[in-house]
């Protein structure tokens, strides 16, 4: 039996419907107040069975949190997917953030140990990596680094893997990957795929910091395909290659058919931006430019996905192409 974490969420739900295909028992577990709506769409985007297929998906409600509910909910479960996680670049969020990443991972990982036999796909982040030497791109080897400049979300996720690799220590039957920006359709209005209804919505404006993006296809493929395989003590580095913002932007514009060039902005204006966001954010408690984010614009970070192509013979889906497949399904929502 398969049970999968954040089946809410982009990466979940895309991962849920590959399953779903493939498998008679597949568990999902979600909080109570979660809405499916986003997840039927994502479904819908890829299969004209949609709703006989997403019937298929045993829903549970559960609190990560609970060590007892994850251990309930585990019973008989052989594999596992933990691709649950909060994300968020709010101050004020930050430290719940933190807690619940590791404390859920702890969960799921000490569930795992009981059964004494489930196989753990953890997925992690690129933001857990560490940094390479000027020049190179980062990979596995790399150790992350306490840093002032280091967003709680990139805390929650080294934390999160630490647990992992604690588990691992002890025999535990798992590997971990490691996403860059990952792209796909679904949840036009937040995360990743907000970046296209921006730039449909007529956004002009980039930086010019540099990292790595990946199709969602592709991770639910690794994913898979991982834990099929016999690697264990592992994690790997999914990304499809290093873009601009403004590269990713101007290739979201094109595919729109509205080909633009993105004006670039300087630090200065945008920690302008991102104190005058402070300002409102004061009186409305929420930003929406946070000066890490303001920070992570100008950022350069390259990575490297050598090894999960020698590891299984993985090949990346051109970006391009990616891009090209997401805003053809925002064009037709």
């Amino acid at each position: 039996m398969i049970l999968v974490t954040g089946g809410t969420g982009l990466l979940g739900s895309h991962l849920l419907l590959e399953l779903v295909r493939e498998h008679e028992e597949v568990i999902a577990v979600k909080r109570p107040s979660s809405d499916l709506e986003e997840v039927k769409k994502v479904f819908a985007y890829h299969s004209s069975e949609a709703a006989d297929l997403f019937r298929l998906i045993d829903w549970v409600d559960l609190d990560l949190e609970s060590d007892e509910e994850v251990e309930r909910a585990m019973i008989d479960v052989d594999r596992i997917f933990h691709c649950a996680a909060q994300v968020s670049f709010q101050p004020g969020d930050a430290r719940r953030m933190i807690k619940f990443n590791a404390n859920s991972t702890a969960n799921v990982v000490r569930a795992c140990q009981v059964n004494g036999g489930t196989r753990l796909v953890h997925v992690s982040s690129s933001s857990a990596i560490g940094k390479a030497p000027d020049g190179l791109p980062a990979n596995e080897e790399m150790i992350w680094g306490s840093s002032k400049n280091n967003s709680a979300y990139s805390v929650s996720k080294f934390r999160s893997e630490m647990e992992v690799w604690r588990g691992m220590e002890e025999g535990l039957d798992a590997v971990i990957v490691n996403p860059t920006i990952i792209l796909g359709p679904g949840f036009w209005d937040q995360g990743s795929s907000a970046i296209v209804s921006r730039v449909a919505g007529g956004l002009k404006y980039s930086t010019p910091g540099r990292t790595g993006y990946v199709g969602v296809g592709d991770v639910v493929r690794a994913m898979t395909s991982l834990m099929e395989s016999d690697i264990k003590d592992e994690r790997f580095i999914l990304s499809a290659g290093d873009y601009s913002y403004a590269e990713i932007m101007e290739m979201i514009a094109a595919a729109l058919g509205k080909p633009r060039v993105m004006k670039l902005l300087s630090p200065s204006a945008l920690r302008s931006l991102a104190r005058l966001d402070g300002i409102k954010g004061f009186f409305t408690g929420k930003r929406s430019l946070t000066s890490v984010q303001a920070k992570s614009a100008f950022s350069q970070t390259s990575y490297s996905n050598e090894k999960i192509g020698e590891a299984i013979g993985f090949e990346f889906t051109p970006l391009e192409q990616v891009v090209k497949e997401v805003v053809r399904h925002y064009q037709a929502k």
